[in-house]
């Protein structure tokens, strides 16, 4: 057999945990990104708060040193830049901060968790109820275990209606819930990441057996590729979650809620500012940056140790600053579209879908799913959970779009004003909503009716 060189040019694409740590940490309430900041800080000793104004810059180093150790300068030294940056947004002296002693969180479900995303889909009724079954029919991994014939006929849809639903279910937070086995939820989960490996694809639908038992020479044959390319493309599998839901983890009920941004209103400009005082500033210490200089006392060992915990925190301190970045962008967007609302406290919401949003940020649909969820933002009406703004909705008589939340507390008052011993029917609460200008059908009403645990006509009856 005779060896030969050839050039080559192979999309590679490598993966790391920092790629999960990020989604995870997008994912937090506030209260539990504060602890795993604090175990952060106690496992990296470079990662530190930045409680200084200022960070006083070095002398420049001799430019006869090692390309390696020059261009650790240079990071370093623009690090320190960035360090010594002052904020500039304005402030309102006379602003009192949020008590958030007063705010109480409780534990969410993983059903709840994706019917909730659901109910935020830009899809039609019958779609969103076979989802909802869909949902139903998820084992504790994640999986869809039912049938779509079965979907179809007991939500009364079509088959492709019951596809649909699955194919939706399929585009939410975590990646890869709703897959029918172990093969489709690691392709949906590449397609989330971006992972574009067509052996990769391969090895997920044809030899997931033979990378389970190891026999990757059998699949190199398979495949007509090099056995040190199939290990590497194991090991971004190993990346991938086999179990969808085991990611996900409603956690302890925290005693508090937190709000990971803040509306001031100055004149009549909005200033969005993040919650600093609960989620610090964080930023690599200046001493052991020092201990990188060209000419430091530092042995290589040491050396090594620092570099390689430096980039972690660099890392870290990026996915926690993409958090910051990604609330404060979809805060802004929320602030933009439900304008009315935030004149008062009182106006009507818009209708505003999760993937309105995505377009906007140029975003797959689960990451403002895990933006908006146990997010929550202070105002001066009151403290919101960021999906509260999110709902479809109906055009009025007028031409005004009006969404769905606002129908259901519209809804609320209707059945608190009405007459105890005449409850309205469900189909008078939808002739007096079409009065007001929102034809809504009956059995719409009966479905928000049933979200708000409204019990109906008969048994609210008083005598």
């Amino acid at each position: 057999m005779e060896l030969s060189q050839r050039p080559e040019l192979r999309h590679k694409v490598t993966l790391s945990p920092q790629v999960y740590q990020g989604l995870s940490i997008l994912a937090m309430p506030l209260t539990d990104l504060q602890a795993l900041i604090d175990v952060e800080m106690l496992e990296n000793p470079v990662l530190e708060v930045d409680e200084s104004e200022n960070e006083p810059t070095e002398a420049d180093e001799p430019t006869d040193e090692r390309d390696d150790e020059r261009s650790w300068d240079e990071w370093l030294e623009m690090y320190e830049d960035l360090d010594t940056v002052e904020q500039t947004a304005p402030r309102d002296p006379n602003a009192e901060s949020a008590n958030t002693e007063e705010f109480v969180g409780g534990v969410q479900s993983f059903d709840d968790y994706v019917l909730d995303q659901i109910s935020l889909l830009s899809i039609t009724d019958n779609v969103a109820r076979a989802a909802r079954l869909v949902v139903g029919s998820l084992d504790d991994d994640g999986f869809f275990t039912g049938s779509l014939k079965e979907v179809a006929a007991l939500a009364g849809v079509t088959d492709d209606e019951a596809e649909a639903a699955l194919m939706a279910v399929q585009q939410l937070d975590p990646p890869g819930v709703g897959a029918r086995d172990l093969a489709e939820a690691l392709c949906l989960q590449m397609e989330f990441l971006g992972i574009d490996e067509p052996n990769l694809l391969r090895i997920v639908r044809e030899h997931l057996d033979d990378v389970a038992a190891n026999h990757f020479r059998k699949v190199a044959r398979a495949l007509k590729i090099d056995e040190d390319e199939v290990r590497r493309l194991v090991e971004v599998l190993r990346i991938l979650n086999p179990r969808p839901a085991g990611a996900f983890s409603p956690g302890p009920s925290p005693g508090y809620i937190v709000p990971d941004v803040t509306l001031r209103r100055f004149d009549e400009d909005w200033l969005i500012t993040s919650n600093n005082e609960a989620l610090p500033m964080l930023r690599v210490s200046p001493r052991y940056r020092s201990m990188l200089k060209s000419g430091s006392t530092a042995d290589d060992e040491t050396r090594r140790y620092l570099k390689d915990k430096i980039r972690s925190a660099e890392s870290f301190i990026k996915n926690v600053d993409r958090r910051k970045d990604t609330v404060t962008r979809i805060t802004q967007i929320i602030l933009g579209v439900q304008a009315e609302f935030f004149e008062d406290g009182h106006g009507l919401l818009r209708p505003l879908r999760l993937e309105d949003v995505a377009v906007e940020l140029g975003v797959h649909l689960s990451t403002v799913s895990r933006g908006v969820t146990g997010k929550y933002m202070a105002t001066p009406y009151g403290l919101f959970e960021l999906k509260h703004f999110f709902s479809g909705g109906y055009r009025t008589n007028t031409g005004t779009d009006i969404a769905a939340t606002s129908i259901k507390q519209r809804l609320r008052e209707l059945v608190r004003e009405e007459n105890v011993a005449k409850p309205f029917s469900d189909q008078r609460l939808a002739e007096m909503l079409s009065d007001e200008g929102v034809t809504v059908a009956r059995r719409t009403v009966a479905k928000y009716r049933e979200e708000l645990r409204i019990e109906p006509s008969w048994a609210r009856r008083r005598r």
